[in-house]
């Protein structure tokens, strides 16, 4: 089978003079993994959290989208990778913000800002 997989999006920025728009095509994906790991994790401000990827390993990631299902705007999530020890965040989510990505194989980590919050994410087998 093919194109198991689409991805669409589109984004539209206004203010004052200001105005971008981005509406690229609908991508349609051929996914050879069949795993999908993800779920509802608590995140904390305590420190940062490992996502867990159960039976997945780390180098069969694939596409991956990630949601705060917080409501707050103060109450944001960062994503990211974890070098020598030290947490460096790459996304950050504020409350009910999403995003879709693909990848790169890395182990990633999450950590809550001002308060704890919930990080809802689905990660595919390349």
């Amino acid at each position: 089978m093919a194109n198991e997989l689409s991805v669409s999006a589109s984004i539209t920025y206004e203010k004052d003079n200001h105005q971008e728009s981005f509406t690229p095509d609908t991508q349609s994906i051929t996914v050879t993994g069949v795993e999908a790991v993800g779920g509802v994790q608590q995140i904390l401000t305590s420190g940062h959290e490992t996502l867990v990827m159960n039976e997945m390993t780390v180098t069969n990631q694939g596409w991956a989208w990630f949601r705060n299902i917080g409501t707050s705007a103060d109450a944001s999530i960062q994503i990211g990778i974890v070098v020598s020890g030290t947490f460096h965040d790459v996304m950050e989510l504020k409350g009910g913000e999403f995003a879709i990505t693909r990848l790169a194989g890395e182990q990633l980590f999450a950590k809550a800002v001002s308060s704890n919050g919930f990080l809802q994410y689905t990660i595919l087998d390349d």
